[in-house]
């Protein structure tokens, strides 16, 4: 995922990730209100895998019962912006693909980051074991996808390797790796652009 990395940093120095974050909150919001009110209606810990400049992060802190929020991020300019902007949360610095982190949350969500992972069965299987916890949840937002039609020139737009899956083979990854009741749906389809797809699964 270097290369990516690479493109993150950059993006933080050009202030993109300011663009993500608008872009990426109606699709978001959805996200977090799919997590179990029995989740969040008790001190609950969540992380965000690419957490970039920690809004996310910083949304769920705000929430009454969360007691740990967390972002991680393989670019440090991203994470470094996170730092800047919030000292209630936790943030490091870490090439999610080889990390070894092994804290356990009640909530893990990740938007927009599993297609550029060389092998996102291997951190799927990586997070069932280490990262989430019995009974906890994870949400995935995916914008590149086979079906998504405008998505599919991004690996030749971005000069970048992107994972490139039907909906169908992403629910399968989830799947083996272990992670249960998987489902997913379609979230702000409009015109040609058939959505975020969202993937809800537990342990």
């Amino acid at each position: 995922m270097s290369k990516a990395i690479k493109t993150f940093n950059e993006w933080a120095n050009l202030g993109k990730d300011l663009g993500m974050e608008k872009n990426h909150l109606p699709s978001v919001s959805k996200m977090l209100d799919l997590i179990p009110k029995h989740i969040l209606s008790k001190a609950f810990s969540f992380i965000d895998i690419g957490c970039g400049n920690g809004w996310v992060v910083r949304k769920v802190r705000s929430k009454e019962n969360c007691i740990q929020s967390v972002g991680i991020d393989g670019a440090d300019k991203m994470i470094n912006k996170a730092i800047s902007l919030d000292k209630n949360s936790e943030y490091y610095n870490l090439d999610i693909e080889k990390m070894s982190y092994r804290k356990t949350f009640d909530v893990v969500f990740s938007m927009e980051v599993f297609y550029y992972f060389k092998n996102p069965l291997k951190v799927l299987k990586y997070i069932n074991n280490y990262i989430i916890k019995p009974g906890g949840c994870m949400l995935v937002g995916i914008d590149h996808y086979f079906e998504n039609t405008p998505s599919l020139s991004w690996s030749d737009d971005l000069n970048l390797n992107l994972q490139t899956y039907k909906i169908e083979e992403w629910k399968a990854l989830f799947k083996d790796s272990g992670l249960k009741n998987v489902k997913s749906f379609q979230f702000g389809k409009k015109d040609s652009w058939e959505g975020t797809l969202v993937i809800y699964c537990e342990k």
